[in-house]
């Protein structure tokens, strides 16, 4: 949801989560350990005293600045990698940060550094790079025009068969049966047995780092481990399955606060490490800067033996051979192929691209990948069909 500030006062939370000095001590302290899992998230410090921290800011201040709407390519191509944008096609979330193309070699130093993987090791039970896969990376920023949120939603597929979300073809079950409470409580199960192993086998982690002060995030306390309430399932119900009959209780009207939300507020050098069950959103306005890096790594399951699926259209700039070439350690280039060898680009635009960048090819311009399959579309600009693929 987009809110006119012409029209209504610059959004701040109602109530706040900040870092807990007595969960300073590093690593996966018992004490962080049951906090995340009592409360489904966590406020570390351990990088506030970082140097990268200064580093990375002015990097990722760049890259937003770079990638504003009224700078098209000629800053970075950003068609090289994935930037999400507001209906004002301003950035809210960029990911391609290691793409050589974004000249900001910072970001994959760090990702690489001796002090990141230090606190990955700390928190996942040794976790070295022989074991690990590539992992991801992303840089939240606000757009500059409107307020940006809230939309509300859990990580995971509560929903008909619990399926992973795939950006270009979102499948939601396909149709009311499977929103009926009898499947939500089956992937309801499941997700609670997911969440006790997130705590105790730590295979991997994900964290949101800020570089600025952020307040941007906001979740339910609790609302990964407990079955939501009539309230929260209309929030969360998509609008289509509320059309199509879903029974649900009318509550919600799109801007008010959730019953017992807060919004994590971290300094710069603090990280959020959450479980993704829980009951959240991204909320950012333009009077505040967003600079936070959502940064991880993932324990390898082993060889792979399988066919390789389509990418996500969100990662599918990964792929790109000049990424792994741009990797500054050999052990990082392994981590790539690990997860290169299970993925496959897809052959149309929706697989390669955001919106913005169909736009544009669509108006002429051969970019991104530059193939035959961009070629014919620039060639070809409205009358490209959607999903449509090279002849």
């Amino acid at each position: 949801m987009s809110t006119d500030q012409s029209a209504a006062k610059p959004y701040r939370a109602t109530a706040f989560a900040d870092f807990k000095p007595e969960l300073s001590a590093p690593g996966a302290t018992p004490e962080r350990l049951e906090h995340l899992k009592e409360h489904g998230f966590l406020i570390i410090n351990d990088f506030e005293n970082s140097p990268w921290i200064p580093i990375l800011r002015e990097a990722g201040r760049r890259v937003t600045e770079a990638c504003a709407p009224a700078n098209g390519y000629s800053k970075i191509d950003c068609s090289k990698a994935y930037v999400h944008r507001t209906g004002d096609d301003e950035p809210w979330a960029i990911r391609g940060l290691i793409h050589p193309a974004f000249k900001e070699s910072s970001f994959a130093e760090f990702h690489g550094s001796p002090e990141f993987l230090n606190f990955v090791a700390s928190w996942c039970n040794g976790l070295g790079p022989e074991d690990m896969v590539m992992g991801g990376m992303l840089l939240w920023c606000n757009p500059k025009l409107r307020e940006n949120g809230p939309s509300w939603h859990r990580d995971v597929t509560w929903w008909g068969t619990g399926a992973g979300y795939f950006a270009q073809r979102e499948v939601r079950g396909e149709g009311p049966e499977a929103y009926t409470e009898e499947i939500e409580r089956i992937r309801w199960k499941e997700i609670q047995e997911n969440n006790e192993k997130l705590t105790t086998e730590r295979n991997g982690v994900s964290m949101f780092l800020a570089l600025v002060d952020d307040e941007c995030h906001e979740l339910i306390p609790g609302s990964h481990k407990r079955w939501r309430t009539p309230y929260e399932h209309d929030v969360l119900l998509p609008q289509a399955m509320k059309d199509a009959g879903v029974p649900y209780t009318p509550s919600w009207n799109g801007k008010d606060p959730l019953p017992g939300q807060v919004a994590i507020r971290l300094k710069p050098g603090q990280a959020l490490i959450r479980n993704g069950a829980t009951i959240h959103t991204g909320h950012a306005v333009p009077e505040r800067e967003r600079n936070t890096l959502s940064i991880g790594w993932s324990k390898w399951s082993g060889e792979f033996t399988g066919e390789p699926s389509v990418a996500d259209v969100r990662n599918a700039w990964q792929l790109d051979p000049a990424v792994r070439e741009g990797l500054p350690h050999e052990w990082m280039k392994t981590t790539w192929d690990r997860w290169a060898v299970t993925q496959k680009l897809g052959d149309t635009l929706e697989d390669r691209y955001p919106g913005f960048d169909i736009n544009r090819i669509k108006a002429g311009e051969v970019i991104g990948w530059r193939t035959e399959l961009e070629r014919q579309a620039a060639a070809a600009g409205e009358a490209w069909e959607p999903y449509q693929t090279a002849k």
